[in-house]
């Protein structure tokens, strides 16, 4: 409901906790290299707990609660008389509370009486209740109040506890205080605190309740089987050798590492961990290599999972999971205002939660980062793998909880001296009960140790950059003279970017800038090549970024052309492809499909597609029979997923999707009406209501099965069903031509016509035809003329490092900038019998090396990763690149609030578009590295607003490195504000970014800011210069800094020091 609202307070948490890493998170990392990696014990230290036993109702900790016809009615202050209190402790009945601390405690202070919180409530407590309360000290009681009924003031405790570690709280319930089996005796131990002998101060109110979880056992944090045993079966009899080693290259970067291999001396597979740990902030990371050191091939080696690690949760609350979206690539689907949005899951007994990528890119589904948080602690994983990851949250029915990450989906054997390495695996343990003090944690960490530097050590700038792509179709329009005109109206107007960037397009290419397979400039356009650019940039104190595509060669270019044997197909899904037995509908359903990619065969089904692509070429005059098979699997839940070529397996994959494939109600022999027809001859085609095994496949290619199928068209001179009596129908136009088949008659189509047959088989089924064709099928529409550059190759990977280096050298580029497509359907579909998974770890390394080599070469080089949008923003890969352009969904204001919102949290250097020098716009845009599109060529662009407002960026830009805080809530819709903090706990400074949105009805709201000193004195002031506000940090914090924006669709920009 839209109401008018002059003024809202608004607050994330009221938490004044520090930033800075505590001893104890130190000693956490610590204690926990010393469990997994010097198989030491772990005994769990703790800040004090509490065991509870009262005769009925919750023990509630630092609020109160009621209840009006049963409904439990929030967190509300605990109330004696007419005081509140905001520390101490509820009790919803007459029991026990024993303290147990930490050290030696001197004394305990708290006020005694009976809880008001009912005196509104279905039935009344006023002046009711009867308890009383104790406190006894070694068997002695030390303390008792005398009797107290609600009305009555609270009565100070004050003890003297004379260095003991342990005592116990006690509230007797008079029989006076039940009323009608009503039950009025809560109580209240307010502001109960002790003082222990140290000097330090425990609010009781912030104690665990026991039992305490469990540390865990001081086991391996990765697992894999092998030879079809677990690796916790193998591993303490292979031979063991560990290693230790400590760096130091910083003041943020002091580590010590610890290197452990296991070598199995029957078959010679070899195991290197080598885990990390940071001695300044509280992160451990830790990668795995796998090497065969025998000259045999090693036994099968399956479920790798460098992440496998458990936890148990104390007797209260429960595990809350903090997550975000990813980015999806645009060729698959298109970006949104939810790109990267924050998400949290509570995990229950028995109950689990599945991340992971989508089509190769880590990034496409599930941004591979995130925070599982539990009784005031918690741990910060990410991911680092630029390829298919999973990760999985399993809860038992208890107080456990399992979490795995790894490679999705491998099984395979090494070769002799093979060797692989698994996803590296990174993970913060934090305390303090702040989960956005620990998001703060992680961003030092990102900045202080995996964001890439340059030579010289300078982390990624906070940069302008510029481009026409707008303007000229990507860079597909540009040339030299309008390339040099754009500049030298920005410098001419008084704007200077930092850097020029020309994107996809400037190379030779025919009919679209996506047909790539070349890097040399376009020689028409740029027929001197880019270096006249460059050296035009160079001479203005300016850069210059330049995009390329790599991975992508497309059918027919020059690459294609003169390096084909380092290219891999497959990875066209099975509804671009031409039909055979196709029954593509036009939306993400659940539809399936038997299709010909050029020379080979593609069934899948789709919601969410899963193709399984034939190896043999079938363009050879001959004819062979097709077969495709859906089974599902009960004991796995998927269904699987396979292709037979004359009888014999050549492809398989899994799908999570195990619905009905009903959504296409028919399916189109030779043609369908969305798909292209094939060039080619179809013969005895076959749908069975089950799917054939394999045995039964080889029967059927022998002419030798039984089985009846739901539908059989023989097309020995008609399209009749000699077994459902369900004829064909045409699809298309011209007349049925008959030619001799593998068996009897058979249909020759041109891509004219097609045959329509019944869909109604929708669970396990199998599809089957003969085919004949002299040559491959024309380049589906979509990605099936696209070629994945094989960077899993040695030699390939060295010839494209070559080459694109030589090209960064003749162009003058400064920034490399590198683009990708979805390689997951590419990989799969090459990788050997047995050896699943394969083929993405070889491109996966390669490709890393790939980025390593040029950065060695170019020392002071900076390089941009982009995959159609943000798809591949992962741990190694941001480790060598940042995301220049975070996503594709650009420009439009509050999806850029909400990009920028979720982001941050996780990724500290992100760039995005600038489009206008409107200032809602412009702020809502705002990014470490922002690419202006604007259009200086016009006259009546206004520079005067342009040159204000990029001043006004690099005012408060830097603050992007500094502790991020969230101080709305994520939202999407239009009628409310969005507004986040930057603070630089070092100086006491920072900047206030608020956003009131176009339908927003409040013209006020105030936010409560985090992180400042609460005795500080801080200055508040707009973008402009005026003072807004004074006021000590604690009324900065308790009650919030006022903004005003009395138009909907406003910025505010505020920046405070403290004095």
């Amino acid at each position: 409901m839209r109401i008018p609202i002059a003024l809202l307070i608004f607050s994330i948490t009221t938490l004044l906790t520090a930033v800075e890493p505590t001893d104890a998170e130190l000693k956490n990392v610590e204690r926990w290299m010393r469990a997994r990696f010097d198989n030491e014990p772990s005994v769990r230290t703790h800040d004090g707990y509490l065991e509870v036993a009262l005769e009925h109702g919750p023990l509630l900790k630092n609020m109160a609660t009621t209840k009006v016809y049963h409904k439990q009615l929030g967190a509300l202050p605990l109330q004696i008389h007419r005081k509140t209190y905001r520390h101490g402790l509820y009790l919803s009945s007459p029991g026990t509370i024993t303290v147990t601390l930490p050290a030696p405690a001197k004394r305990l202070t708290a006020v005694f009486g009976v809880d008001s919180n009912r005196v509104t409530s279905f039935y009344s407590n006023a002046k009711r209740g009867a308890v009383v309360g104790t406190v006894t000290v070694k068997g002695k009681e030390r303390y008792r109040s005398p009797l107290m009924r609600e009305g009555i003031p609270g009565e100070k405790v004050d003890v003297d506890l004379n260095g003991v570690e342990s005592f116990v709280l006690t509230t007797l319930g008079q029989s006076e205080g039940v009323i009608e089996q009503v039950d009025f005796n809560q109580s209240d131990w307010a502001e109960a605190t002790v003082e222990l002998v140290n000097g330090r101060k425990i609010r009781i109110g912030d104690l665990p309740t026991a039992p305490l979880g469990a540390m865990p056992p001081p086991e391996l944090p990765f697992s894999f089987e092998y030879d079809g045993r677990h690796s916790s079966e193998l591993l303490g009899g292979w031979e063991q050798r560990r290693e230790t080693l400590e760096t130091s290259k910083g003041p943020n970067q002091d580590t010590i590492s610890k290197i452990l291999t296991f070598t199995d001396s029957r078959t010679g597979l070899v195991v290197e961990c080598t885990a990390t740990a940071n001695r300044v902030l509280p992160v451990v990371e830790w990668v795995l290599v796998l090497r065969n050191s025998s000259r045999k091939p090693t036994p099968m080696i399956e479920n790798v999972l460098p992440l496998d690690i458990g936890f148990e949760r104390d007797n209260e609350g429960e595990f809350l999971l903090h997550h975000s979206n990813g980015s999806p690539h645009s060729l698959v689907r298109m970006s949104d205002e939810t790109d990267y949005a924050p998400r949290q899951t509570t995990l229950t007994p028995d109950s689990r939660k599945d991340l992971g990528a989508l089509i190769g890119l880590p990034a496409s589904n599930d941004l591979p980062f995130f925070n599982l948080e539990w009784n005031q602690r918690g741990a910060v994983f990410a991911i680092g793998w630029p390829g298919q990851w999973e990760a999985s949250l399993v809860r038992d029915a208890g107080r456990g909880i399992r979490v795995q990450a790894g490679q999705q989906d491998v099984a395979f054997y090494l070769k002799p001296g093979e060797e692989v390495r698994t996803p590296r695996i990174a993970m913060l343990l934090w305390n303090g009960g702040d989960w956005l003090r620990a998001q703060n944690l992680w961003r030092r960490w990102m900045i202080d140790n995996n964001l890439p530097r340059t030579a010289d050590g300078a982390l990624p700038p906070f940069q302008h950059n510029a481009s026409s792509s707008a303007h000229y179709i990507e860079s597909s329009g540009a040339n030299e003279a309008n390339q040099k005109m754009f500049v030298n109206r920005y410098v001419d107007n008084g704007i200077k970017p930092d850097y020029w960037w020309i994107d996809a397009g400037w190379y030779d290419y025919e009919d679209y800038w996506l047909n790539v397979g070349s890097w040399d400039p376009h020689k028409i356009r740029f027929p001197n090549g880019l270096k006249p650019i460059s050296d035009h940039l160079h001479d203005r104190d300016m850069k210059f970024i330049l995009w390329f595509t790599p991975e992508l060669v497309t059918r027919g270019t020059v690459i294609d052309q003169t390096q084909s044997q380092w290219l891999l197909k497959g990875g066209a899904e099975w509804w671009m492809g031409h039909a055979l037995i196709q029954g593509e509908y036009p939306a993400h359903v659940n539809d399936s499909g038997l299709t010909l990619m050029e020379d080979v065969a593609a069934f899948g089904t789709g919601n969410p597609d899963a193709t399984a692509t034939s190896k043999q070429g079938l363009a050879d005059g001959q004819w062979h029979l097709v077969t495709a098979t859906r089974f599902i699997n009960d004991d796995s839940g998927k269904s699987e997923i396979k292709v037979y070529i004359d009888g014999q397996l050549s492809a398989a994959t899994e799908s999570e999707n195990v619905g009905l494939m009903n959504k296409n109600d028919s399916f189109g022999i030779g043609r369908q009406y969305q798909t292209r027809g094939i060039v080619g001859e179809i013969d005895d085609v076959r749908v069975y209501a089950a799917a054939l095994t394999a045995s039964q496949v080889q029967q059927l290619y022998r002419h030798q099965l039984n089985i009846k199928p739901r539908h059989h068209y023989p097309f020995d001179g008609n399209v009749k069903d000699m077994a459902g009596g369900v004829d064909g129908e045409q699809i298309g136009a011209g007349e049925y031509r008959y030619v001799q088949g593998a068996v009897g008659k058979a249909l020759a189509f041109n891509n004219d016509y097609g045959v329509k047959v019944p869909n109604s088989t929708h669970q396990n089924y199998t599809l089957s035809c003969w085919v004949r064709m002299d040559a491959p099928q024309a380049p589906p529409w979509g990605r099936g003329d696209m070629r994945l550059f094989n960077f899993g190759d040695e030699a390939a990977a060295g010839w494209m490092t070559n080459y694109v280096d030589s090209r960064i050298n003749s162009q003058g580029v400064d920034l490399y900038r590198h683009d990708g497509i979805p390689p997951l359907s590419y990989w799969k579909s090459n990788d050997e019998s047995g050896r699943r998974g394969i083929s993405e770890m070889k491109h996966v390394a390669g490709l890393l090396k790939y980025w390593d080599t040029l950065r060695d070469r170019h020392p002071m080089l900076r390089i941009d990763i982009c995959s159609g949008g943000g798809s591949r923003n992962e741990l190694e890969t941001l480790r060598r690149a940042v995301p220049l352009w975070r996503s594709d969904y650009a420009y439009e204001t509050t999806g850029m609030q909400t990009l920028s919102y979720g982001m941050t949290m996780w990724i500290p250097y992100f760039g995005t578009g600038i489009n206008t020098t409107d200032a809602y716009t412009f702020w809502s845009q705002l990014a470490p590295s922002n690419t202006t599109t604007w259009d200086v060529r016009r006259d009546d662009f206004d520079f005067a607003s342009a040159r204000r407002l990029m001043a006004q960026r690099q005012e408060v830009i830097a603050y992007y490195y500094d502790d991020y805080y969230p101080l709305t809530r994520y939202r999407t819709d239009n009628d409310v504000w969005m507004a986040w903090q930057f603070n630089r706990e070092s100086d006491g400074s920072g900047v206030v970014m608020a956003f009131r949105r176009p339908e927003s009805p409040a013209s006020q709201m105030q936010f409560k800011l985090r992180g400042l000193e609460n005795d500080g004195v801080y200055v508040i002031e707009d973008i402009e210069g005026r003072v807004i506000q004074r006021s000590s940090g604690q009324r900065l914090s308790e009650k919030g800094a006022v903004v005003t924006l009395p138009n909907p669709r406003s910025a505010a920009v505020y920046k405070y020091r403290r004095k």
